[in-house]
């Protein structure tokens, strides 16, 4: 059976490969446009009309595309071949990531507690997801660790549902979508 041209496989130019990977597919990209998309409308239909700063809800609706589309990006073959090439890339991808919750938490403040608390725990999850050798180890670990994580974001109670939700998609990002190596297919 022929494959349709949307998921025939294309180079990604160079200056997107940290993104896409070296290659990528028509329906992967726009898989990871509309949660960019969606979550970036919602991120400025929740905060249009709030006390916040043009700069600050630029920069937030900037977060909220690059959390929401990594979400899906980093399940993509693409995406997950070009980190699985590396181990040190995908450490540094994780430590690359203190950086969006540090955003985070000059936009929000009030949140620092839950920011802090969850960001944390993420990237401690993901290093410990990224020391596991076997992919039906990982996915276990990777999906209770997950859990835990989203309770702790429930527990550190949050004053903005929207600063929530954006913690515990970057865990989703991070601990599950990342961290696991979709790639390998042990058999244990």
């Amino acid at each position: 059976m022929k494959e349709h041209k949307f998921y025939t496989k294309f180079k990604v130019h160079k200056f997107l490969v940290e993104l896409f990977g070296r290659e990528t597919t028509t329906f992967d990209l726009l898989a990871i446009a509309i949660s960019s998309l969606s979550f970036a409308g919602l991120t400025l239909l929740l905060k249009w009309n709030t006390d916040i700063s043009n700069f600050k809800l630029i920069t937030l609706t900037i977060l909220a595309l690059d959390i929401s589309g990594g979400v899906v990006a980093n399940f993509t073959t693409g995406t997950t071949n070009y980190y699985a090439e590396s181990l040190s890339k995908r450490y540094f991808f994780v430590l690359f990531h203190l950086l969006q919750p540090s955003i985070l938490i000059w936009i929000f403040p009030n949140e620092l507690q839950g920011i802090l608390g969850v960001s944390l725990f993420a990237l401690a999850s993901s290093i410990i997801v990224l020391r596991i050798k076997k992919q039906y180890n990982q996915r276990i670990i990777a999906v209770l660790l997950l859990l835990l994580s989203i309770i702790l974001s429930i527990l550190l109670n949050y004053s903005d549902p929207l600063a929530q939700t954006i913690m515990q998609l970057f865990s989703i990002k991070l601990i599950f979508a990342f961290s696991v190596n979709w790639t390998s297919n042990d058999n244990d």
